[in-house]
């Protein structure tokens, strides 16, 4: 028997045991970005998105981003939004097994700045390092 916790607005949140599990969706979010790590990546460029957090407000789920050469990027999830935010990162690791690059990904998401459904993405910006879009996100 699985044990759960109920929340605000008739969500259910599992145990901590259980969202290490590959079929969790908050599966995707295991590996946590290092400041060391974040510091190393840069120059690069980045999406914000805002939309539902897990509290149910509007404000920042996270970004894309980019390396400037292309051949690294992903999803940085914003604390209080792990849920919409694993589902952006879901969103990468699917096109990435589906054969997409990065470039790929991030090109289409840029390509929908605005509203995009129940999302805002904002315009591309760029930054010095990866820790400069970590802390504009609130990860670190």
């Amino acid at each position: 028997m699985t044990e759960e916790t109920f929340e605000p607005g008739g969500r259910v949140r599992a145990r901590d045991d259980e969202l290490h599990h590959d079929e969790s969706p908050l599966a995707a979010l295991r590996d946590r970005i290092l400041a060391p790590d974040a510091l190393a990546e840069g120059p690069v460029r980045f999406l914000l998105i805002s939309g539902a957090r897990d509290d149910e407000s509007w404000g920042l789920i996270g970004a894309f981003w980019l390396s400037i050469d292309g051949g690294r990027g992903g999803f940085l999830v914003a604390p209080g939004s792990i849920w919409p935010g694993s589902e952006m990162v879901r969103n990468v690791r699917g096109a990435l097994a589906r054969g997409w690059t990065h470039e790929q990904i991030y090109r289409y998401w840029q390509a929908q700045v605005g509203a995009a459904g129940s999302i805002m993405i904002d315009p591309q910006q760029h930054a010095d390092t990866m820790f400069q879009v970590a802390r504009r996100v609130g990860a670190l």
